[in-house]
């Protein structure tokens, strides 16, 4: 009994956002459902599609998916209920009538995202239209259920078991910066051991999961215009990270090649404590991002401190000068990646106190 109350403990921690998530969808799915019978909408279970599509993970999301879905459905029905009104009634009319109409709605979806179901919207409206009932009738019926599925969508993610997009950017930055304490240790490692640094198949993974960053802040700033919610993450965070992103990509590119021994025997070793830290204070970000607090920097500065003295005795005596110009070249873009790195580290610590006293950039 033990073992499986534990197992349950534990599947509700890991899994408690899509169990919310599961809830929310649920109840909002049968409110629409009730909502559209009560109103005795001819085809009000497009209502209960509208909810199915709009409700996203966050407020945000839902907002901009709602705002998305009805966009498209106006555009949609007008140009599908024009369509239906005006052509000749036979099949090769509706034919052709369906094909201008999608070439039309496609072409502005190509051009304004937002209208991306409006093709759908107008193909629907075309085909479906029940004989006999005018078509001014069945587009505002349509556009009424969705609105009311949009509605409901939206009041069930803001009542529902809310999910702010805040917690969505610092539960997001959080895995990126794991990635990148990550990828930082396995520098350090290489470096350590005196070996090439392999291909990492992380940085593919680590874009992707900057990308779902910059869309939760989008969604947390849409909650913040709606006036539904608010956060205090600075906008410069998920760019920051995006810069120790690219500096980690032009480390690693350095350390591709093993440096020369006169090279490493001084640098490597300099390099790789000062990895470790940075990977050190990638943990310590994580931290203070889930907590809200401060960010101790430790020694940090020390490793930083050590490794560029560790590269100005290189230039004091000379080692790199016999160097090729392919090899120095290395060596100065790997001090300058390092540089860049322990400096946009320091400036995502700086964003993250700032969220702990109250602070935030506006920038």
């Amino acid at each position: 009994m033990a073992s499986i109350k534990s197992w349950m403990d534990d599947f509700l921690t890991r899994r408690a956002a899509a169990l919310r998530q599961t809830f929310r969808v649920t109840i909002a799915t049968a409110a629409a459902y009730a909502a559209y019978k009560a109103l005795d909408l001819q085809q009000g279970y497009w209502a209960v599609f509208t909810v199915l599509i709009v409700i996203q993970a966050s407020i945000g999301g839902t907002l901009g998916a709602a705002a998305d879905r009805m966009i498209g459905t106006l555009a949609g029905a007008l140009l599908g209920g024009f369509a239906a009104a005006f052509h000749s009634g036979t099949a090769l009319g509706q034919g052709t009538a369906l094909l201008v109409v999608t070439a039309l709605a496609v072409l502005g979806a190509a051009v304004y995202p937002q209208l991306r179901i409006a093709p759908v919207t107008a193909a629907i409206m075309l085909l479906s239209q029940p004989p006999g009932v005018p078509v001014e009738n069945f587009v505002v019926d349509r556009v009424i259920e969705i609105a009311l599925g949009g509605l409901i969508g939206v009041l069930a993610t803001v009542f529902i078991l809310p999910a702010r997009s805040h917690e969505i950017v610092v539960e997001r930055s959080v895995a990126v910066l794991r990635r990148i304490q990550g990828l930082l240790l396995s520098e350090a490692e290489a470096l350590t051991r005196g070996e090439a640094l392999a291909p990492s198949s992380e940085h593919p993974a680590l874009r992707q999961a900057l990308a779902n960053v910059e869309q939760a802040m989008k969604e947390a700033d849409r909650e913040r215009a709606s006036r539904l919610a608010d956060h205090a993450i600075p906008p410069s965070i998920p760019r920051t990270l995006w810069r120790i992103r690219n500096d980690l990509v032009l480390v690693g590119s350095a350390l591709g090649t093993l440096f020369p021994e006169t090279i490493a025997a001084t640098l490597s070793p300099a390099a790789a404590t000062l990895l470790q830290s940075e990977a050190a204070l990638a943990a310590r970000c994580i931290t203070g991002l889930s907590s809200k607090n401060s960010v101790p920097r430790d020694n940090v500065e020390e490793s930083y401190l050590a490794f560029t003295q560790a590269f100005h005795e290189l230039r004091r005596t000379g080692a790199i000068r016999p160097l090729d110009f392919e090899e120095a070249g290395r060596v100065f873009g790997f001090a300058f990646a390092l540089e860049r790195l322990h400096r946009d580290f320091n400036d995502l610590a700086d964003r993250i106190d700032e969220i702990a006293t109250g602070k935030p950039d506006s920038t």
